[in-house]
């Protein structure tokens, strides 16, 4: 497995796939709600990839502070859901955060995906809100 972080090109179409696949066709969010003002061309994003041709994993690098990063659209190819994936890719997220000086991170995380996020050390900060027609919690880890 190979996880790259960069706003290359080609990281950036991968993670932008991945995302297309995974939120607009499976999960049947509006395209124009999925990516956002958000996805610019300096914006990094981390995937992991099976192959150098197959990217199955990513997620969005958030500044939110100078200290608080937040890991946005973290999500998974279907064929290679539960295998670590994930964990994977946030872990790198987190190692590229605290590299560049950030002391936590953060998660806007459906409710569905909140014991992955707990179970990765992230705790629920404040209640339950709807997102894009999903019930979402916002929650927190500090790093060490």
């Amino acid at each position: 497995m190979e996880i790259v972080i960069s706003n290359a090109p080609f990281n950036r179409a991968a993670a932008l796939s991945l995302r297309q696949a995974t939120f607009v066709t499976e999960r049947g969010i509006p395209r124009d709600v999925e990516f956002d003002d958000r996805d610019t061309p300096d914006r990094l994003y981390v995937v992991a990839y099976d192959r150098p041709d197959l990217p199955v994993g990513t997620l969005r690098l958030e500044p939110q502070s100078p200290t608080e990063m937040r890991f946005g659209r973290v999500c998974t190819s279907q064929a290679y859901r539960g295998q670590g994936i994930g964990r994977q890719v946030l872990a790198a997220g987190e190692d590229w955060a605290r590299v560049h000086g950030f002391t936590a991170g953060l998660i806007d995380g459906e409710l569905t995906a909140q014991a992955f996020y707990e179970r990765c050390g992230y705790h629920a900060i404040g209640a339950p809100f709807d997102e894009d027609g999903a019930p979402v919690v916002t929650l927190r880890k500090k790093f060490n």
